[in-house]
């Protein structure tokens, strides 16, 4: 019998050695750095969401303290001998349950016990007046104290103007809240180093203001003074696409050569979202003043783009009204401990042509964040979508995302987008994930 020879031990290096345990330290180190990572992420998310939590429940509470305190005994007896600090704090107690007169009482004692270059009572009491919509007495306040070169004015003065211009814009007065914004805009800009966030708020709200505005000028019929709120709104917002929509739309009557100018650039970027009839019109009109001017070349390009852009929309554009979406069938299974979705669409054709090019995105979203999307076609040359009640043959979607509560599937919206060209993509629905299977007839 032949035995089998043993193997030789093969020793390992002090060196090799080494290695293997500082390989094991560093695998062991990294595992648990990642895990204590993730620990703290969700230990900051919960902490933020314990935050917001709190915050409420601490309103909540102070809220029903405040109104304990002011309902066991007048808090503004013999307020005019008490110091300033409690004249502010009986303000805050009063404010804190919404009875602004006797807020305003007390904040007015404060200014008069308040040092020089203290700001809060002015502030406190310019919030009081405003929720009273007192304005103009808000305004009074304000102006008695004189601007100087000071941080904590400036920011008196902006935060108070914000205030107003929201109040304004809460009941409607649009105009005065463009000004109050204006204002805020004045206070803010003395600031030599600036927050981006606030600079942005502040240029939205005058943004809203203005337009708002100009919507009511264009119902009134005075599309001139609409004009002008709205090149106000554009000096704030350049780059906004609805301001120079609706600056295009009522210059077609005013200004068609103006119109035209605004309209063009819109035609690249939100085709689907113009109307393509005050467009023709406003080209046609173009043409006409180049043919009164003696400008033969230029009504003849206003007219030829008349042509191209009817082709450019059979091409490239569905409108939001062209097309009705079906929803045959939602299932909702869940294999597995977790649910998923599944869905059947059609597309009803509804406009006055043919489509012969169509696709779909379905987005699952999540408040702004999209989660997945599926594309799918809808309609192409040799299975067109006819006009005037024209159906697509049924389109199944089957979401891939793994969601594991009701409560999650709830958060949940699909949006779905249509479109002959993948640039111009027209949004023509939004519907929850409803939380039980259904099916909807034929």
């Amino acid at each position: 019998m032949i035995k089998e020879k043993k193997k030789p031990k093969i020793k390992k290096s002090k060196t090799a050695i080494l290695m293997e345990y500082a390989r094991t330290i560093a695998i062991s180190f990294g595992a648990s750095l990642v895990f204590t990572l993730l620990l703290s992420f969700h230990a900051r998310s919960e902490m933020i969401k314990n935050i917001y939590l709190n915050a409420e429940e601490q309103q909540k509470i102070d809220e029903k303290i405040a109104r304990q305190l002011v309902t066991q005994s007048d808090l503004t007896k013999d307020l005019k001998t008490k110091k300033y600090s409690i004249c502010l704090q009986v303000g805050n107690l009063y404010e804190t349950i919404d009875d602004f007169k006797n807020a305003e009482f007390a904040y007015r004692l404060a200014i008069q016990k308040a040092k020089p270059g203290v700001y809060a009572p002015y502030y406190k009491l310019a919030c009081a007046l405003i929720s009273q919509e007192k304005f103009d007495e808000a305004e009074t306040v304000l102006k008695s104290v004189k601007d100087i070169q000071s941080k904590k004015l400036i920011k008196f003065k902006t935060r108070s103007y914000i205030v107003m211009g929201d109040k304004y814009y809460s009941i409607g007065k649009f105009l005065s809240s463009a000004k109050s914004y204006e204002k805020a805009r004045f206070y803010y800009d003395k600031f030599a180093k600036k927050d981006p966030v606030v600079d942005n708020e502040i240029n939205i709200r005058l943004v809203n203001a203005y337009v708002e505005t100009a919507d009511i000028m264009v119902k009134s019929g005075y599309n001139s003074d609409a004009v002008r709120f709205l090149k106000k709104a554009e000096k704030y917002a350049p780059d906004n696409l609805l301001i120079k929509y609706k600056l295009a739309i009522i210059y077609s009557d005013l200004d068609p050569i103006k119109s035209v100018e605004y309209f063009e650039p819109l035609l690249e970027k939100i085709p689907q979202k113009i109307d393509y009839g005050t467009y023709g019109k406003a080209l046609m009109k173009a043409a006409n003043i180049a043919d009164l001017e003696g400008k033969p070349t230029q009504a003849k390009y206003y007219r030829y783009k008349i042509h191209s852009v009817d082709i450019f929309v059979n091409q490239k554009v569905i409108y939001p009204n062209d097309v009705e979406i079906i929803l045959d069938s939602f299932i909702i299974r869940k294999p597995f401990f977790k649910y998923r979705l599944k869905a059947k669409y059609r597309f009803r054709n509804v406009s006055n042509a043919d489509i012969i090019k169509m696709s779909a995105d379905f987005n699952l979203r999540q408040n702004d964040k999209v989660l997945e999307t599926i594309t799918k076609p809808a309609a192409n040359k040799d299975v067109p979508l006819f006009s005037n009640g024209g159906e697509t043959q049924e389109i199944e979607v089957n979401f891939g995302k793994n969601i594991f509560t009701k409560r999650e599937l709830e958060q949940y919206v699909i949006d779905i987008y249509v479109y002959k060209d993948d640039r111009y993509k027209t949004l023509v629905g939004t519907m929850k994930v409803p939380l039980k299977s259904f099916y909807s007839s034929k």
